[in-house]
């Protein structure tokens, strides 16, 4: 054979090895057979996708201002740690409202148990005169925030005219878009400030009629005492305790709630929220990464959906990582084909049906970071 002859056919073997590899490596990436497993050994189908987290909305459960934002975006947080603090005064007045009438309503049962005598009458007096000087004053204190309410309700209304009228000058050309934006300004502020009058009426209103309900609660003691105890009045007022206990220890759970705290472990996300703005109950103050519950979604044929099942072995690589497989389960199957994501290479993959498949990561926790690309693979079936 001539040298050149040997040359050109040692060429053609290794152009043809290597399109050979390159070949198996591209099916292994995409869901295919690599040829030289087919020549060697069997490999697991490899797929492809990017490690997600799971995002935890953390919501208030009362309403109010917030008082105190301690966190930033992209900050690390443990589970319990403060997200936000609720202004705290309401749900304070009335855990002591509750405590004051759980006093009383102790005392009152003691007497009933220890029988009726001339200082407690007494006291029982002083007690309604009291209840009755705080009746009157807290009259007058509502009758100030509903006038209140009433000033920042006829503001509203002038202000609304005005911003109809500026929205008519504006559309004419009569009005720059930054006046007309100040009128807005004025009316959303005008509007948030009739909100915080209207809800301290209603807190006015709620502490008068709490008040007139002492005040009735007084009065219907010193009857009481006067005329002298039975046994179902005892037995009633022993209810009446256990009520007011009930109520103490729901009042403590509503001021806990003014704390908002971090439920898991995890980086803060987005940040929907500024210090002093009043929220509700469906306000949304931060999302949080939980960077503890990371998972794999994939995309496999129909033909392999036989061989998948929930709770089903997975394997996961990552390029940075690339000498170490990590475990995984998968934890849901999509019930409905559909079309492989935009975000595939090839034209022919995207318009191919395809079952979407969410594997749970086991381990690797304190290295993999959401957005890592990663390659899974199943367990055999055999």
């Amino acid at each position: 054979m001539k040298p050149g002859k040997g040359l050109v056919i040692g060429g053609v073997v290794l152009i043809v090895a290597a399109s050979l590899l390159g070949t198996g490596l591209y099916a292994s990436k995409h869901g295919g057979t690599s040829i030289m497993a087919g020549i060697f050994k069997p490999t697991k189908t490899l797929y492809s996708g990017t490690i997600e987290g799971t995002m935890i909305p953390v919501q208030p459960e009362i309403a109010g201002r917030i008082v105190e934002l301690p966190v930033q975006e992209g900050q690390e947080v443990n589970a319990g740690d403060v997200i936000a603090i609720m202004e705290p005064q309401t749900a304070q007045l009335n855990l002591s409202v509750a405590e004051n009438e759980l006093k009383q309503a102790e005392s009152k049962l003691l007497d009933l148990l220890n029988g009726s005598r001339a200082e407690e009458i007494r006291r029982y007096r002083a007690n309604v005169d009291q209840y009755q000087a705080t009746t009157d004053q807290m009259a007058a204190s509502s009758a100030q925030v509903k006038a209140l309410v009433a000033r920042d309700e006829e503001n509203l209304r002038h202000e609304e005219k005005i911003l109809k009228d500026s929205q008519t000058l504006h559309d004419a050309g009569a009005l720059s878009s930054r006046e007309l934006e100040n009128e807005q300004n004025k009316v959303e502020t005008l509007r948030a400030q009739l909100e915080s009058s209207q809800a301290q009426w209603e807190g006015s209103k709620a502490q008068y009629e709490s008040v007139r309900a002492q005040l009735a609660a007084a009065q219907a003691n010193l009857d009481q005492a006067v005329a002298g105890y039975t046994e179902p009045t005892i037995q009633a007022q022993k209810a009446v305790v256990d009520s007011l206990r009930e109520k103490v220890r729901l009042a403590q759970v509503n001021l806990d709630k003014t704390v908002i705290k971090s439920p898991v472990k995890g980086r803060v996300l987005y940040k929907h929220v500024e210090l002093g703005q009043v929220v509700n109950t469906a306000s949304r103050l931060v999302t949080l990464l939980d960077e503890q519950a990371l998972w794999v979604k994939v995309y496999i044929p129909e033909a392999e959906l036989r061989n998948m099942a929930l709770g089903k072995s997975a394997l996961v690589s990552v390029d940075a990582y690339p000498e170490q497989v990590f475990n995984g389960q998968v934890t849901q199957v999509n019930d409905k084909a559909e079309f492989t994501p935009k975000n595939v290479q090839t034209k022919e993959e995207r318009t191919a049906l395809v079952f979407g498949v969410k594997t749970q990561l086991k381990d690797g926790l304190d290295v993999l970071k959401p957005g890592m690309p990663a390659d899974v693979a199943f367990e055999s079936t055999n």
